[in-house]
């Protein structure tokens, strides 16, 4: 059964539309329309009726705007719906009305969600929050909270106390969730209608557990019976229509003391189950009987091998892999839910996967560009991909193909809302415009590898996505090369990278911090009209393998303060020089930027070209 919703009373319509206020709409500005995250399937323009104010979708709605007043219909999660489309539209708008129109709108998949890791690295319960109010805002309706794993586990336990004693904690020791503050994270999201998905990973990933019981072979019958005991627990803290679903883990059981009995797998999934829950685990991982829904990670293959209704987190929806600026082509032209049935797509899951250390507890949203990536991926998890082009995951089409559009639409809705609805946002946001740049790529023999390449990150050579990447035809060096036009002299500071890292594989051997005096190891060098520039003064350089306690601090460009340049007014010519043997990650960034690194913003008056000016 529809409902309908008027913020103002109804009736007064046609007074209203006789005033004279039906002016000052046709004044008002329509660009906050054309700004909306995600992006409406239908919208009509005007206060004439377009026969479209049913939707059948769940989740569906239609909101009416006539002289700046919204009428709204939907089911009770549509009008949720509904009601954040119309809060953006006010925030877009600023002190204009919100023009006539007529908005038709719902989501592709059931799930659209966000994944943050709790158990290597406690966040905050504010922060958590600020996570699940924003994901809310941009229509997210899952909070995948990942609260046990190997540095700790991070749910209060009333029936086993010892897995909070203090030697049980590898990292941020003594840092857990009481069980109060776990129902009020619940009662948060649901008064936002956000499911939270809890996950105790089992059996691997407790290493916690093990050094809180003692048990260090969890094939034993001890072992089963206790993380029995502390599921039955979690059911117990909410009723299954607050909590429907219960994530197990299963994934990466590779120690010799995780290996268990297909017995135990069968009396955890027994326990969800009997609690009245629906099982969710990783896929690949170990089987779970009777499991409902699985997770796929890793890859990019369908790896269920059946027709398991199945949430989508592959490829770079681990944005702890993915740069800020590689956020967008990611949203642009990655499909979810790419096999089986409409049936069995039930959406996907980003997933922020903070392996190594953090220095305080804001890094996690910071060094993962959490707050660009809900508000590009909004639209992306809503509104699905007619095609999946994994041949642009992280590079995006030139701008004379017609997929460029996609992106260039995204990018400049994403800074409206940066700048608009985001305004006021206590939480780093490193996200700037980059369609706009054009570089040239050559390599050592001065082959052309791309032109007018239209964005800020570059990569000859892509450790997650290689079909997306410029792959060299040998290695050697490879040059990029820009010029700007900047309408004034000019000084301001720049993002500039030369090592990428992944924020859940520690420091690689082929990517350590660079020693001082070093861009990245292979003696990466950058230059602005004609003058090299100069790298950071490293807080931990040269540090290599993969020393998770040592925490990133300023490897990344977008997580340390800007590097300052100056651009004359005229053409300024830039010159990266990439040296490269083999290796899995080979990036160049160089970004303009004004402001901060947690809050930058474009340095306006600025052109770009590939060719010599």
């Amino acid at each position: 059964m529809k409902n309908w919703v008027d913020v103002c009373d109804p009736h007064r319509w046609v007074a209203v539309a006789l005033c004279a206020c039906a002016a000052a709409c046709l004044a008002a500005h329509a660009d906050c329309i054309d700004e909306l995250m995600p992006r409406p399937r239908i919208v009509h323009r005007g206060a004439d009726d377009i026969n479209a104010t049913h939707v059948a979708h769940k989740g569906g709605y239609t909101l009416l705007v006539r002289c700046g007043k919204p009428v709204m219909e939907g089911d009770d999660e549509g009008l949720r719906y509904a009601r954040s489309t119309w809060a953006q539209l006010k925030e877009l708008a600023g002190s204009s009305v919100v023009p006539d129109c007529t908005i038709v709108d719902w989501p592709e998949f059931k799930y659209r969600g966000l994944m943050l890791d709790c158990g290597r690295n406690y966040q905050s319960v504010e922060s958590i929050k600020d996570v699940i109010a924003t994901g809310a805002d941009y229509k997210f309706n899952v909070f995948h909270w990942h609260i046990a794993d190997n540095y700790g586990w991070r749910l209060e336990s009333k029936k086993h106390p010892e897995l909070q004693k203090n030697e049980a904690f590898s990292r941020n020791v003594g840092k857990f969730y009481t069980q109060a503050e776990f129902k009020d994270i619940l009662a948060f999201a649901k008064a936002r209608g956000v499911m939270v998905i809890p996950e105790l990973d089992m059996p691997g990933h407790t290493l916690a557990f093990r050094k809180a019981t003692g048990i260090n072979d969890l094939s034993c019958e001890e072992a089963k019976v206790i993380l029995g005991e502390l599921i039955d627990e979690l059911c117990s803290l909410a009723p299954a229509a607050d909590m429907p679903i219960v994530h197990l883990g299963t994934d990466e059981a590779r120690e010799r003391g995780e290996k268990v009995p297909q017995s135990h797998l069968d009396y955890w999934a027994k326990k969800v189950t009997d609690n009245g829950r629906t099982l969710m685990g990783w896929s690949p991982g170990l089987r779970l009987p009777g499991q409902s829904i699985k997770q796929l990670w890793m890859g990019a293959k369908d790896p269920r091998g059946d027709k398991t209704p199945y949430i989508d987190s592959q490829n770079s929806y681990y944005i702890n892999h993915v740069d800020p600026e590689e956020l967008l082509s990611v949203a642009a032209y990655q499909q979810p839910c790419r096999w089986g049935e409409k049936d069995e797509k039930l959406g996907a899951i980003v997933c922020v996967w903070h392996d190594d250390a953090i220095a305080d507890t804001e890094d996690v949203v910071r060094m993962n560009a959490v707050y660009p990536a809900i508000v590009l991926l909004s639209d992306n998890l809503w509104r699905g991909r007619e095609k999946d082009e994994p041949s642009l995951y992280a590079r995006l089409p030139r701008p004379e193909d017609p997929r460029f559009e996609l992106a260039a639409d995204l990018e400049r809705r994403t800074i409206a809302q940066r700048d608009k609805v985001l305004k006021e946002l206590r939480h780093p946001f490193p996200y700037v415009a980059q369609t706009q740049m054009r570089w040239r790529m050559t390599d050592a023999e001065g082959n052309v590898l791309g032109e007018d390449i239209p964005q800020a990150t570059i990569y000859p050579r892509h450790f997650w996505f290689s079909e997306s990447a410029y792959v060299p035809r040998n290695d050697g060096i490879v040059t990029l090369e820009t010029w700007i036009t900047s309408e004034s002299e000019i000084d301001c500071g720049a993002w500039i990278g030369m090592t990428g890292f992944s924020r859940s594989d520690g420091r690689s051997r082929d990517a350590p911090t660079p020693a001082i005096g070093q861009w990245n190891k292979h003696g990466a060098t950058i230059e602005l009209n004609g003058r090299k520039i100069e790298p950071p003064k490293w807080t931990h350089p040269g540090v290599k393998g993969n020393p998770k306690e040592t925490p990133l601090v300023d490897e990344d460009y977008w997580y340390r303060e800007p590097t300052p340049i100056h651009l004359k007014k005229g053409v300024n010519y830039v010159k990266m020089t990439l040296p490269k043997k083999g290796g899995w990650k080979w990036i160049g960034t160089f970004t303009p930027i004004l402001g901060t690194s947690d809050h930058p913003r474009e340095v306006p008056g600025l052109s770009y070209s590939a060719d010599r000016l």
